[in-house]
């Protein structure tokens, strides 16, 4: 009898493994989608959720409540170590990127009117003073964050795998059941469908910053949201789009901004200097190249050797 209870346990122990469990949130201004599977799946999609809140109405902008805007109105605060690592983290990876990221361009991103929609085209002095007051803005961090963080709160519970869609941000858990790659869409800059497919393994981030995620159009001319620190105008690079494959979300993220902003060479060079991180860049005339270390499929691309 006892042996037949131990075999019905664990039956249900290894039915439970594979519970899959999915969930639709609406965050950071973007639609997320949580797909756990594991014994505790249920409860963790809803754990997601939750500090997704917490980190957005921590470091929002637009909360006037928020710690980043007491941060940029000046108040003297005693920042918790998490939160403080963070932004220690940002400023790090800014200075690597010799300010291609930048994270303290709020001003400026308001005087283009990307927090509102109400888009306009500040004039020179508007965007003088925007770029000699700086404060602070993760937008192009935050949800890069979220993924490693959202992987570390999923090690501490019965979860075996899990992709996380981030809204353009997609961060893998462990492995696939039949031990086979995870595979990523890029989209396509043009819209209308996906440009290729990565090849995954593991725990990995794959964040891309594009031209054509954020923008309007005056006179016959877009203007997106990835502005160069240097001129205060949207980043003039000859790129379409930068994917960025990296174990560490965070860094994914900036560094899919600073290659975008530093362009195709340069972006290269940067690449070939690092040991941490794989990319594919899509430029204004449609070509697309890999580097090295990815598994590309569904299109045609170059690949970028060291």
């Amino acid at each position: 009898m006892k042996r037949v209870l131990f075999l019905i346990l664990f039956v249900l122990s290894l039915c439970g493994c594979s519970r899959e469990a999915e969930k639709t949130h609406f965050a950071m201004n973007t639609v997320m989608t949580f797909s756990l599977w594991g014994a505790d799946a249920q409860e963790t999609v809803q754990i997601c959720a939750d500090a997704v809140n917490d980190l957005e109405q921590t470091f929002s902008v637009t909360r006037e409540d928020s710690l980043l805007s007491r941060i940029n109105a000046g108040e003297s605060l005693s920042i918790p170590a998490p939160h403080s690592d963070l932004l220690e983290q940002v400023e790090a990876l800014s200075l690597r990127t010799g300010g291609a990221f930048d994270p303290k361009l709020r001003l400026l991103s308001q005087a283009w009117g990307f927090y509102d929609g109400s888009y306009r085209i500040p004039d020179e002095h508007q965007i003088r003073q925007a770029l000699s007051q700086p404060q602070w803005d993760l937008g192009g961090a935050l949800k890069g964050y979220a993924g490693s963080y959202l992987c570390r709160l999923l090690e501490d519970q019965r979860i075996q795998r899990g992709i996380l869609n981030l809204g353009g941000n997609v961060q893998t858990f462990g492995e696939k059941a039949d031990g086979s790659p995870w595979q990523i869409a890029i989209q396509s800059p043009d819209g209308g469908g996906n440009l290729g497919i990565l090849s995954v393994c593991g725990t990995m981030a794959v964040v891309t910053s594009g031209d054509y995620q954020k923008y309007f159009e005056q006179d016959g001319r877009r203007y997106h949201h990835i502005l160069d620190p240097e001129t205060g105008y949207p980043a003039d690079s000859g790129l379409r789009s930068v994917t960025i494959v990296c174990r560490d979300g965070l860094t994914a993220d900036c560094l899919s901004t600073a290659l975008f902003v530093m362009g195709l060479e340069e972006g290269i060079a940067f690449w070939r200097e690092s040991d941490d991180f794989e990319a594919v860049f899509v430029t204004r005339d449609g070509t697309i190249l890999a580097t090295q270390g990815l598994t590309l499929t569904g299109c045609g691309y170059e690949v970028i050797y060291r």
